[in-house]
């Protein structure tokens, strides 16, 4: 699996700065989303880079405006805004090392606009068992989508990883069937991380964690769970202090690629 030599340098340097300075120090993974942090219209782009809100993330100068290493790209589908390829692109210029969630439904029309690259991954997101809330054909028609969608990033060249979202209704043994399906993709890694920061998701997210993950997807799952809008991160703000748990290396780990 495919956590890179860049990558992991880049985290363990954030995570050190933190733990040294948690003044100055950057939460690893910056959130961005079309709710609140960026608006993707024509108009929210100057000449020779896009906008957040009012500052100009020319590629130029996005290392020195952002300190966090990893972009994390979700909210409302992002491919439904017509400037995310440019941002995402934008970014990965400057050496962020940008995650794209998105469901997978308008990534075909969209990909062309991509460039692949070692910093960019297409994150694929499979909520947990949603028996509850849709029909058993719309849930199978959606994993189509989902695995269709790693498939064809993969054939393009570009990294890609799944994102599992556990739900209060998520069953241990889904998640592991699952896990085993995506497997046959041979998609770059895998997070799971949980949609609600109650005791009992959040232990079953660490319990899968440690049997399904390597130990770099298990830290980078553990941090998006201790993300700004989650109540975990209110709690204890250095993600330095994150246990991460130890792992079984024949899934999903992190045989690091230079690049």
């Amino acid at each position: 699996m495919s956590f890179s030599l860049r990558l992991t340098a880049d985290l363990t340097l954030a995570l050190a700065a933190r733990a040294i300075n948690t003044k100055l120090g950057r939460f690893p993974i910056l959130h961005l989303s079309p709710e609140t942090n960026f608006e993707f219209t024509p108009d929210s782009f100057v000449s020779d880079g896009p906008q957040i809100g009012k500052e100009s993330l020319r590629p130029i100068s996005l290392g020195s405006r952002l300190r966090s290493p990893i972009v994390w790209i979700a909210g409302s589908e992002p491919l439904e805004h017509p400037g995310v390829a440019r941002l995402a692109n934008a970014l990965v210029i400057s050496g962020r090392h940008v995650f794209l969630e998105t469901s997978g439904a308008a990534l075909r029309h969209r990909l062309h606009e991509f460039q692949p690259s070692s910093r960019l991954y297409f994150a694929v997101r499979f909520d947990g068992d949603t028996s509850s809330r849709l029909p058993q054909n719309s849930r199978k028609d959606a994993f189509r989508v989902e695995m269709e969608a790693i498939r064809m990033a993969r054939l393009a060249g570009f990294l890609t990883c799944a994102h599992l979202v556990l739900q209060p209704d998520t069953a241990s043994g889904e998640i592991e069937e699952l896990h085993r399906e995506i497997r046959k993709l041979d998609a770059d890694g895998l997070l799971i991380t949980a949609s609600e920061p109650t005791p009992e998701l959040v232990g079953l997210a660490g319990q899968l964690r440690r049997r399904l993950l390597g130990r770099l997807w298990s830290l980078l799952s553990s941090l998006l769970d201790a993300g700004p809008s989650s109540a975990l991160f209110r709690t204890s703000r250095n993600p330095a202090d994150l246990a991460v748990p130890d792992s079984r290396p024949d899934n999903f780990g992190e045989s690091a690629e230079a690049s």
